[in-house]
């Protein structure tokens, strides 16, 4: 292959050698704070890029920590309400599913504001007592809910998102 003259290079990347900072007149700038040499450029280059990555991961870092927590907390309200669904009488402990959701998240201190009700509902009616039979005939239908909220304080301050964030979970089961 025969080597190319300046003839045959386009005039763009001609002019892009020459003036490299006249494309871009933000970075005209920045020319003055660069060194004459190119030696220093890359340095430059890694400490933005340092910066950026940093920032990127700290805030996955914080949203992974708040979405452990949510699956924590999901998991605790549906531990209450498979404890609820047990039986008639276990439907009526609300202290018994309390206390489920607060084994499964590990909440020996009583720090979590659990709260755990059972209800009935007919179709087309809403809620109604338990001991109530529906308009069609039929018997009310058993619910058992467990609601477990949570703050979590992230680690870092973020524009637009205030800190502690209420993360909460709220499991409604079927029991007859």
């Amino acid at each position: 292959m025969p080597h190319q003259s300046a003839s045959m290079t386009p005039r763009w990347a001609r002019a892009a050698k020459r003036r490299p900072f006249r494309r871009f007149p933000g970075l005209a700038g920045l020319r003055k704070l660069l060194p004459r040499g190119a030696s220093g450029n890359v340095t430059i280059e890694f400490g933005i890029l340092i910066v950026i990555l940093v920032s990127l991961s700290m805030g996955a870092f914080d949203f992974g920590r708040l979405g452990f927590r949510k699956i924590a907390i999901t998991s605790a309200a549906r531990a209450g309400a498979q404890y609820g669904i047990q039986d008639l009488v276990t439907a009526a402990d609300t202290a018994g599913m309390i206390q489920a959701a607060r084994n499964d998240i590990e909440d020996t201190n009583d720090v979590l504001d659990i709260a755990a009700r059972r209800y009935c509902d007919c179709p087309g009616q809403g809620e109604v007592a338990c001991t109530v039979t529906c308009t069609d005939g039929s018997f009310s239908l058993m619910y058992v809910e467990v609601t477990v909220p949570d703050q979590v304080n992230l680690l870092f301050p973020y524009p637009g998102i205030t800190s502690p964030r209420t993360v909460a979970s709220t499991s409604t089961i079927r029991v007859r």
